[in-house]
């Protein structure tokens, strides 16, 4: 009898051993906020590249509500059309939805406090913490 529950004993305890490895390999978590601000601060300080994906989606709107697409262009490319537009004015972090994943800067007139010229949207990757889509707005 003392034989069999030192065996028992020792069987609970693999099993046991086993079981959280099981569950925690079965999902992933992904946070369910990001910081926004954080990260559009250092986006106006001038440190788009690091949150930048291998290869990012940039949406541009022009006059008429037309818009140009460009899929899967470089880190660089992109980080060079957000200092162009950020250039114009004064960028100012306004707005985040989807628990941060999405986050708006603004670009406001130098001289006219009130006055958009301009609002970049940045759409970023749950999985990754990446930003994944750039669009561009025009202002009022």
């Amino acid at each position: 009898m003392v034989v069999k529950k030192e065996k028992m004993k020792k069987i609970i305890i693999i099993l046991l051993a086993l079981v959280p490895v099981v569950g925690k390999s079965q999902y992933m978590k992904v946070p369910t906020h990001y910081d926004a601000q954080i990260t559009a601060d250092h986006i106006i300080k001038g440190h788009l590249k690091m949150y930048l994906l291998d290869s990012v989606k940039v949406v541009t709107e022009k006059k008429n509500e037309r818009y140009i697409t460009d899929c899967g262009i470089d880190p660089d490319r992109a980080k060079a059309k957000v200092d162009k537009i950020f250039a114009k004015g004064k960028p100012e972090y306004i707005s985040r939805t989807n628990g941060g994943y999405i986050f708006t800067i603004a670009i406001a007139d130098r001289n006219d406090d009130i006055k958009v010229i301009n609002y970049v949207t940045f759409h970023v990757d749950a999985f990754t913490q990446k930003v994944e889509e750039i669009e561009i707005l025009l202002g009022e």
